[in-house]
């Protein structure tokens, strides 16, 4: 594994998004949105240090998802959650199969969701994918990155998590 000059995204707020203030969650969401590019910048770059090409196509994305359960690292012996770099990594991709998904759906967009179940729902007061117009749900959304966590967890579990960025892409497009 290649990291190079790799440096995990830095929040400007403390804590998890969905138990801040709303003032304080619109700022964190405006900070990740304003970063967006440069975090993938800093992914391409890391993933192209590792032999691989960034980029939205299936191929692309297998291979991305490949190297990912290949180097994924548990934060301590037999554990299912990835190290802290990794969870940094895996936020980094939650950006590109974001933007993957967007780019093959152009009517949805990043949003910031505020649930009216408040911090109950996993998704408040996060940024997610939303503009599904396929489903009665309009508040229907999903969110990349707790999702590229729990696929690194779900392979260092011993399960096989294979083709599950090509099937989050793919589900997500098929209901925009």
């Amino acid at each position: 594994m290649e990291w190079g000059d790799y440096r995990p995204f830095q929040p400007v707020e403390d804590g998890p998004m969905e138990g801040m203030a709303p003032v304080a969650a619109r700022r964190e969401y405006e900070h990740r949105m304003a970063t967006k590019d440069e975090r993938l910048a800093v992914l391409a770059t890391l993933v192209g240090a590792n032999g691989l090409r960034l980029g939205t196509d299936d191929e692309a994305l297998d291979s991305l998802e490949g190297w990912y359960l290949a180097q994924v690292e548990p934060e301590a012996e037999g554990a299912t959650r990835p190290r802290p770099l990794w969870i940094a990594v895996a936020y980094d991709l939650g950006l590109h199969l974001g933007d993957t998904i967007i780019a093959r759906a152009p009517g949805l967009s990043w949003t910031f969701y505020r649930s009216r179940a408040g911090a109950r729902d996993v998704a408040h007061q996060h940024p997610v994918i939303m503009g599904f117009t396929r489903l009665r749900n309009k508040r229907y959304n999903v969110d990349p990155f707790p999702f590229a966590v729990g696929t690194g967890g779900s392979s260092l579990g011993g399960r096989d998590a294979r083709g599950s960025f090509r099937n989050f892409v793919d589900s997500a497009v098929l209901y925009a």
